[in-house]
Protein backbone atom coordinates (compact mmCIF):
# COMPACT_ATOMS: atom_id res chain seq x y z
CA UNK A 1 0.00 0.00 0.00
CA UNK A 2 2.93 2.33 0.65
CA UNK A 3 3.96 1.83 -2.97
CA UNK A 4 0.47 2.80 -4.18
CA UNK A 5 0.51 5.91 -1.99
CA UNK A 6 3.85 7.03 -3.44
CA UNK A 7 2.78 6.30 -7.03
CA UNK A 8 -0.68 7.79 -6.65
CA UNK A 9 -2.24 9.60 -9.62
CA UNK A 10 -0.84 12.85 -8.20
CA UNK A 11 2.65 11.57 -9.06
CA UNK A 12 1.73 11.97 -12.76
CA UNK A 13 2.46 15.68 -12.45
CA UNK A 14 6.01 14.94 -11.32
CA UNK A 15 7.05 12.49 -14.01
CA UNK A 16 4.84 12.89 -17.06
CA UNK A 17 6.49 16.09 -18.21
CA UNK A 18 9.46 13.93 -19.16
CA UNK A 19 8.34 10.98 -21.32
CA UNK A 20 11.95 9.80 -21.67
CA UNK A 21 12.09 9.33 -17.90
CA UNK A 22 8.79 7.45 -17.97
CA UNK A 23 10.03 5.11 -20.68
CA UNK A 24 13.63 4.62 -19.64
CA UNK A 25 13.68 5.46 -15.94
CA UNK A 26 14.11 2.88 -13.23
CA UNK A 27 10.47 2.06 -12.45
CA UNK A 28 8.98 -1.37 -11.80
CA UNK A 29 6.78 -3.11 -14.34
CA UNK A 30 3.32 -4.39 -13.54
CA UNK A 31 4.81 -7.91 -13.56
CA UNK A 32 7.35 -6.85 -10.97
CA UNK A 33 4.59 -5.49 -8.74
CA UNK A 34 2.77 -8.80 -8.91
CA UNK A 35 5.94 -10.78 -8.19
CA UNK A 36 7.14 -8.62 -5.31
CA UNK A 37 3.91 -7.53 -3.63
CA UNK A 38 1.39 -10.22 -4.55
CA UNK A 39 -1.07 -11.02 -7.30
CA UNK A 40 -3.34 -8.03 -6.61
CA UNK A 41 -0.61 -5.39 -6.27
CA UNK A 42 -0.66 -4.29 -9.90
CA UNK A 43 -4.44 -3.97 -9.78
CA UNK A 44 -4.20 -1.96 -6.55
CA UNK A 45 -1.93 0.45 -8.43
CA UNK A 46 -4.04 0.59 -11.61
CA UNK A 47 -7.50 1.12 -10.08
CA UNK A 48 -6.74 4.60 -8.63
CA UNK A 49 -5.17 5.58 -11.96
CA UNK A 50 -8.38 4.57 -13.77
CA UNK A 51 -10.57 6.31 -11.20
CA UNK A 52 -8.53 9.48 -11.57
CA UNK A 53 -8.84 9.27 -15.35
CA UNK A 54 -12.61 8.84 -15.14
CA UNK A 55 -12.95 11.74 -12.70
CA UNK A 56 -10.79 13.98 -14.86
CA UNK A 57 -12.82 13.17 -17.96
CA UNK A 58 -16.00 14.18 -16.15
CA UNK A 59 -17.99 11.20 -17.33
CA UNK A 60 -21.55 11.08 -16.07
CA UNK A 61 -21.42 7.35 -15.46
CA UNK A 62 -18.37 5.91 -13.78
CA UNK A 63 -17.41 2.27 -13.70
CA UNK A 64 -18.58 0.16 -10.80
CA UNK A 65 -16.08 -1.45 -8.44
CA UNK A 66 -16.33 -4.77 -10.27
CA UNK A 67 -15.70 -3.08 -13.64
CA UNK A 68 -12.66 -1.20 -12.29
CA UNK A 69 -11.32 -4.46 -10.89
CA UNK A 70 -11.92 -6.31 -14.16
CA UNK A 71 -10.36 -3.55 -16.26
CA UNK A 72 -7.35 -3.38 -13.93
CA UNK A 73 -6.99 -7.16 -14.16
CA UNK A 74 -7.04 -7.05 -17.96
CA UNK A 75 -4.44 -4.28 -18.00
CA UNK A 76 -2.21 -6.02 -15.43
CA UNK A 77 -2.21 -9.26 -17.43
CA UNK A 78 -2.27 -8.07 -21.04
CA UNK A 79 0.08 -5.13 -20.51
CA UNK A 80 2.18 -6.65 -17.71
CA UNK A 81 5.42 -5.45 -19.34
CA UNK A 82 4.55 -1.76 -18.91
CA UNK A 83 6.25 0.18 -16.15
CA UNK A 84 4.14 2.01 -13.59
CA UNK A 85 5.55 5.24 -15.02
CA UNK A 86 4.29 4.25 -18.47
CA UNK A 87 0.79 3.58 -17.13
CA UNK A 88 0.87 7.06 -15.61
CA UNK A 89 2.12 8.55 -18.87
CA UNK A 90 -0.69 6.79 -20.71
CA UNK A 91 -3.30 8.25 -18.31
CA UNK A 92 -1.74 11.69 -18.63
CA UNK A 93 -1.83 11.50 -22.41
CA UNK A 94 -5.38 10.16 -22.40
CA UNK A 95 -6.36 13.24 -20.41
CA UNK A 96 -5.00 15.41 -23.22
CA UNK A 97 -7.38 13.79 -25.71
CA UNK A 98 -4.58 11.99 -27.49
CA UNK A 99 -6.38 8.64 -27.52
CA UNK A 100 -10.00 9.61 -27.85
CA UNK A 101 -12.60 10.34 -25.26
CA UNK A 102 -15.44 8.96 -23.24
CA UNK A 103 -18.93 9.87 -24.38
CA UNK A 104 -20.89 10.11 -21.16
CA UNK A 105 -19.68 6.77 -19.82
CA UNK A 106 -16.25 5.45 -18.96
CA UNK A 107 -15.64 2.61 -21.41
CA UNK A 108 -13.05 -0.04 -20.51
CA UNK A 109 -12.72 -1.01 -24.18
CA UNK A 110 -11.73 2.56 -25.08
CA UNK A 111 -9.09 2.36 -22.35
CA UNK A 112 -7.62 -0.95 -23.54
CA UNK A 113 -7.77 0.07 -27.22
CA UNK A 114 -6.02 3.29 -26.31
CA UNK A 115 -3.39 1.36 -24.40
CA UNK A 116 -2.62 -0.56 -27.59
CA UNK A 117 -2.06 2.77 -29.38
CA UNK A 118 0.14 3.90 -26.50
CA UNK A 119 2.16 0.68 -26.78
CA UNK A 120 2.84 1.42 -30.45
CA UNK A 121 4.13 4.87 -29.46
CA UNK A 122 6.18 3.22 -26.72
CA UNK A 123 7.68 0.73 -29.16
CA UNK A 124 8.63 3.59 -31.49
CA UNK A 125 10.24 5.49 -28.60
CA UNK A 126 12.26 2.39 -27.65
CA UNK A 127 13.36 1.95 -31.28
CA UNK A 128 14.52 5.58 -31.47
CA UNK A 129 16.31 5.23 -28.14
CA UNK A 130 18.10 2.05 -29.22
CA UNK A 131 19.07 3.62 -32.56
CA UNK A 132 20.54 6.63 -30.75
CA UNK A 133 22.50 4.32 -28.45
CA UNK A 134 23.84 2.34 -31.44
CA UNK A 135 24.92 5.55 -33.14
CA UNK A 136 26.60 6.73 -29.94
CA UNK A 137 28.50 3.43 -29.63
CA UNK A 138 29.59 3.66 -33.27
CA UNK A 139 30.79 7.23 -32.75
CA UNK A 140 32.74 6.16 -29.67
CA UNK A 141 34.31 3.19 -31.45
CA UNK A 142 35.40 5.39 -34.36
CA UNK A 143 37.39 7.60 -31.97
CA UNK A 144 39.84 4.75 -31.40
CA UNK A 145 39.73 3.37 -34.93
CA UNK A 146 42.74 3.30 -37.21
CA UNK A 147 42.92 3.05 -40.96
CA UNK A 148 44.06 -0.08 -42.71
CA UNK A 149 47.25 1.69 -43.70
CA UNK A 150 47.95 2.58 -40.05
CA UNK A 151 47.29 -1.02 -39.09
CA UNK A 152 49.75 -2.28 -41.72
CA UNK A 153 52.38 0.19 -40.52
CA UNK A 154 51.93 -0.85 -36.89
CA UNK A 155 52.15 -4.49 -37.90
CA UNK A 156 55.35 -3.81 -39.83
CA UNK A 157 56.80 -2.05 -36.77
CA UNK A 158 55.85 -5.01 -34.55
CA UNK A 159 53.39 -3.02 -32.46
CA UNK A 160 50.64 -5.50 -33.23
Amino acid sequence: MQFCEHYSPDYQREICGNPEECYFGNYPTLSTLRAEYGKNAAMAFIIPQLQNLATYCGSREKLGEKQYTECAFVISTEFHYLKVSEIMLFCHRFKTGRYGRFYGTVDPLIITESLRTFCTERWNAYERHEQAQREQRETESRKNAITYEQYQQMKKEGKI
